[in-house]
């Protein structure tokens, strides 16, 4: 009897280190109204539906997300997660606030970073909702779909100019490729056996829908960015993702045989091997000098930096100063140069570390989760990471809803994985109870 009493005491014990984050306490309308807010906010059919922004879906949603959530979740769930990633994530929205008293355009940079509270929102609900692996699991295949309808919306409505393909006000050829390579990756869940016939139809063409749509765009780092994640998944092994030799030799020569069939320009990538004489490269208005001089910048601001999305400014003030003919304003084309630039070297050094952090994350759940759904899911946002932080690295995306993204997903796996170890279960036939001395009486001493 006393053995009986002393094993549900080990149990009850073990209970309390339960995650405190429970799928049944979410309601399905907060999850509902977060999937689609999100889809909206990712995946952006308002651009090619432009009927449904006369109704602001991304305000409103974002408004009806917030509000359910308000209403249905215990109090004790609305305390601040603790996770270290979000933590850092803080600190760097605190850091892009602390940079508007010093912007150069004050009332710009706090009306922008009003607007980014949306995407503030979107990390905190994402880490609240997305409790298990096959939630998230379910998620990038809604974000995975809403990505191929972007595509053949591309294919269908978008222009070509000096050939390369555009689309909307949003977007320009780089930002598509960017768009594109940040979600490639997911569709590989998909293809495999154990989903219908239908998804994996759906996948395989959003693969090829995205490898056309980036090549077709021109541009030259998302071709890179794209190069990076195919040889991510031809050169490294792993339990959840293995082809064969075979499958890979059939998957790069069909990839091959069906882009020699599809009239492409292939002339801009040619440069990248010839960049020496690129205007990238020689000119005042290339992104080695727009690089050189967002350096200046940060060390001419470094506690500051020139304000939260004020780096075109500050760029234009430099070649005024400078006496140049052209003051032309330009963004960074690189989402280190900006974040440092705009808001200083604490700003550069968190978006530094948290990009870092989400890669170890996504590598250390594909090589230690139990559960394989989550394992997956570690390995292919990895591969995806890679290919969207390089493209970024030639972009002004810096506070992208999308890195945000990968930033987000890394705290919520880190977290899955950490409640994978707490929950391991438990077997009553190994607690053997130990004489208890008059020395540790009043005290339960357990030999698991």
């Amino acid at each position: 009897m006393a053995n009986d009493t002393k094993v549900q005491a080990v149990q009850t014990n073990m209970k309390k280190k339960s995650p405190t984050i429970n799928s049944h306490q979410e309601s399905t309308a907060l999850t509902t109204v977060f999937v689609v807010w999100s889809f909206f906010m990712l995946c952006r059919p308002q651009d090619y539906l432009p009927f449904l922004g006369y109704l602001r879906p991304g305000l409103t949603l974002a408004l009806a997300a917030l509000f359910i959530w308000f209403f249905s979740t215990k109090s004790r769930e609305k305390k601040i997660p603790s996770d270290n990633q979000l933590k850092l994530y803080r600190y760097l929205v605190l850091v892009m606030a602390l940079s508007i008293p010093f912007s150069y355009y004050r009332s710009a940079s706090l009306k922008e970073l009003i607007q980014y509270g949306t995407v503030v929102l979107f990390v905190f609900l994402f880490y609240r909702i997305m409790n298990s692996a096959e939630k998230i699991r379910r998620l990038l295949f809604v974000y995975c779909v809403g990505v191929t309808a972007y595509g053949l919306s591309i294919l269908t409505q978008g222009s070509v100019a000096e050939g390369r393909i555009s689309f909307g006000n949003v977007f320009d050829p780089n930002d598509i490729a960017y768009y594109m390579i940040s979600f490639i990756a997911f569709n590989v869940f998909f293809i495999s056996r154990d989903n219908s016939g239908l998804v994996r139809l759906i996948s395989m063409a959003s693969i090829l829908l995205g490898l056309l749509i980036i090549i077709k765009t021109g541009s030259r780092g998302g071709f890179i960015a794209l190069m990076s994640v195919l040889a991510f998944f031809l050169f490294n092994r792993s339990a959840v993702f293995n082809p064969s030799f075979l499958r890979k030799v059939l998957l790069v020569l069909s990839a091959i045989i069906a882009l020699h069939f599809i009239d492409l320009d292939y002339g801009r990538f040619r440069t990248i091997l010839d960049y020496k004489n690129d205007y990238n490269a020689t000119g005042e208005e290339g992104r080695i000098a727009i690089w050189k001089n967002g350096l200046k910048m940060m060390a001419t601001h470094p506690l500051t930096g020139v304000g939260f999305n004020r780096f075109p400014e500050g760029l234009g003030r430099d070649r005024e100063a400078r006496g140049l003919e052209s003051t032309k304003w330009q963004t960074a084309h690189n989402s280190l140069v900006q974040i440092g630039a705009e808001t200083g070297i604490f700003g550069f050094m968190l978006f530094l570390v948290l990009s870092m952090n989400a890669y170890r994350i996504f590598s250390v759940t594909a090589r230690e989760a139990g559960d394989t759904g989550l394992a997956k899911l570690g390995k292919l946002a990895q591969a995806g990471f890679i290919g969207h932080f390089i493209a970024a690295m030639f972009l002004s995306q810096a506070y992208s809803v999308y890195w945000v993204f990968y930033i987000v997903l890394s705290a919520t796996l880190n977290r899955l994985r950490s409640e994978e170890d707490e929950t391991v279960p438990f077997d009553s036939s190994s607690v053997v109870a130990i004489p208890v001395s008059s020395k540790t009486r009043g005290r339960e001493v357990y030999s698991m």
